[in-house]
């Protein structure tokens, strides 16, 4: 009985250079989609993170700007207080400048009236006539990331309450105010900044005794440096004022239209 051995043979030199390079093709292919995942779920995040800075800033701001003048007796009509408050000079101003502000924010100072027992936006006790002032500053000077914040002032008695602001939200980096001015017929006929207010019978605070609403635009983060967008100059508009970016930070402009409940008809 004759029986035949079969000699069993390896990959050729050409085969296996073959499954070598289909081999790294499909781990270049899995890393690309986990790659693409990576950055698509943080994108994601980012978003999400921007929605709900946006819609936080947004609710907060419209709560107190609805409440602004009262028609309590011992308050005021004036929705805006356009007064000094103390170091800043107006409380009420149109891009304003002083340091450690985003010099290109505007800054808004609601009006209105507590009672016993009351409490300004940055939760201290008040009561009487108080200004709600927003503004945008940073709470770390080498932070690079800016926030809306809030401080209460006495109108009556020409102080702060409290020792310093409160930031609200983190990434709300530039707010822009325009003011919706009506006409003798409560008809608004223009929104306008504040330093274009008109007075009326030579008289300032009858002139933003006329302001009926207001609208806001703000340009909002996610609140961190969280590098998802290219490195390339991007603008963005808010209003009449356009800033620009170079950077890595995604942002989003955000508006809105709010009623002052008290000058309702």
């Amino acid at each position: 009985m004759i029986s035949t051995n079969k000699r069993q043979q390896g990959l050729t030199l050409i085969e296996l250079m073959i499954a070598i390079v289909i081999g790294i093709f499909i781990s270049l292919m899995v890393v690309q989609y986990l790659v693409t995942s990576s950055r698509m779920f943080k994108r994601q995040g980012v978003d999400t993170n921007i929605e709900q800075n946006a819609s936080f800033a947004v609710s907060y701001l419209s709560k107190y700007i609805r409440q602004a003048g009262s028609r309590d007796g011992h308050g005021t009509e004036v929705p805006f207080f356009i007064g000094d408050c103390k170091d800043l000079s107006p409380c009420t101003s149109e891009a304003d400048g002083d340091a450690g502000t985003d010099a290109s924010s505007d800054r808004v100072a609601v009006q209105m009236f507590v009672g016993s027992g009351g409490k300004d936006c940055a939760g201290n006790d008040a009561n009487g006539q108080i200004a709600n002032v927003f503004y945008i500053d940073r709470e770390d000077p080498s932070s690079t990331v800016n926030s809306l914040f809030c401080r209460g002032y006495d109108v009556a008695s020409d102080a702060w309450l409290g020792t310093q602001g409160i930031a609200l939200i983190d990434g709300v980096e530039q707010m822009q105010v325009v003011y919706g001015v009506a006409d003798t017929n409560e008809q608004i006929y223009s929104y306008m900044s504040a330093d274009r207010i008109p007075s009326v019978n030579g008289s300032a605070a009858q002139g933003w005794d006329q302001v009926r609403a207001v609208k806001v635009a703000l340009l909002v983060s996610d609140g961190y440096d969280s590098g998802t967008e290219n490195m390339e100059s991007r603008n963005y508009q808010l209003f009449d004022v356009q800033t620009t970016h170079n950077d890595r930070i995604a942002r989003r402009v955000f508006s809105t239209a709010i009623t002052i409940n008290s000058k309702v008809p």
